[in-house]
């Protein structure tokens, strides 16, 4: 019985750890024009994020290195191809939740300048580290952390040239929680699970399948920027309310 007891507290013990060290996804509101007295855009556009390539961290585990070597990859090819997957992922999740809201979206670039009666979503990813999978995997607790990070800003124009109705500072990360060596048969269970989610998250868009780890925390950077734009689309009076929750 006692054994039985302590097996059941350990057990909660590492899910609860689990849940505590999960990944985390912060939004933080920078600028907000409280007041824009604007009316509901008729499309949003939504404009390629540039990325610096010396923000770029590829994956540093043994088999990443091994794959770039063998497809003969230079560094520059490699970050550049990295920086558009998670570009475009997070542009593409941004259509869709914004579509999902009411709104118009359309994908943009820099040669398409705002008008009246649009809005632009725009901003820079400042930094991708792709940490490394398989210290992570194993080892957890922040080991091998991979990390994304973004500034947003939303855009209108004016006889001014562009203002910004609300910006934004995002981060998106890996977490810390326990690898597999601490887990044992726990984290086999964790991975099971794990690659439940994936097939789940495969079969409701089988389109979006990205290689990095960076271009799936860029998804979840969207949704968690969505949702901060959605309260604030709600003050302007261009949603409903119930959409915002």
């Amino acid at each position: 019985m006692r054994l039985k007891n302590a097996l059941k507290i350990t057990t909660t013990g590492l899910v609860c750890l689990l849940v505590v060290s999960c990944a985390k996804n912060n939004v933080k509101t920078t600028y907000e024009d409280v007041a824009s007295g604007l009316s509901k855009p008729s499309t949003v556009l939504i404009y390629n994020f540039p990325v610096n390539l010396q923000a770029v961290q590829q994956s540093s585990s043994p088999i990443s290195r091994l794959k770039r070597t063998i497809e003969s990859e230079s560094d520059t090819t490699a970050k550049t191809q990295l920086s558009k997957e998670v570009a475009d992922a997070l542009a593409a999740e941004l259509m869709k939740k914004i579509a999902a809201l009411g709104l118009n979206p359309k994908r943009a670039d820099e040669s398409l300048s705002l008008t009246p009666g649009t809005i632009g979503i725009t901003g820079q990813i400042t930094n991708i580290d792709e940490g490394n999978s398989i210290r992570r995997n194993v080892i957890g607790f922040g080991a091998g952390q991979s990390s994304l990070d973004a500034t947003v800003s939303v855009l209108a124009p004016s006889s001014l040239g562009n203002k910004e109705l609300i910006g934004f500072d995002a981060h998106a990360d890996s977490g810390e929680k326990p690898g597999a060596v601490v887990l044992g048969p726990v984290g086999a269970a964790a991975g099971a699970g794990t690659a439940a989610t994936v097939g789940v998250n495969a079969a409701k868009g089988a389109a979006n399948i990205y290689k990095s780890a960076s271009a799936h925390q860029a998804e979840d950077m969207a949704d968690k920027i969505t949702t901060e734009l959605a309260k604030y689309f709600s003050k302007q009076g261009w949603i409903s309310p119930d959409l915002a929750k």
